[in-house]
């Protein structure tokens, strides 16, 4: 598995497990109010994501490994990074 999906896969499930009311696959309302402390730290742990995925990106590169990467996966992650304001389309093709 190329280490850009692995970061990804591995991340992403774990951004659901402590941020559940991101998940786009449940409706956003099951939440209610979600308060503005709890929404940056959401935002800055996908600004150091996308660090983490750029670095794992040159590396696959470096390597040769092709990109392996689940398209519902990417698109689970962008829809988050979209929900706090962060663009990942230079990271996840």
């Amino acid at each position: 598995m190329c280490v850009t999906s692995y970061i990804g896969e591995i991340q992403g499930d774990d951004i659901y497990k402590r941020y559940p009311w991101s998940n786009p696959n449940l409706p956003f309302s099951a939440y209610g109010y979600v308060g503005l402390d709890e929404f940056m730290k959401l935002k800055k742990e996908v600004e150091e994501l996308k660090i983490l995925l750029e670095a794992a990106k040159k590396y696959d590169e470096a390597t040769g490994q092709k990109n392996c990467s689940k398209d519902e996966k990417v698109a689970a992650l962008r829809r988050i990074a979209e929900l706090v304001g962060v663009d990942l389309k230079d990271v996840l093709t």
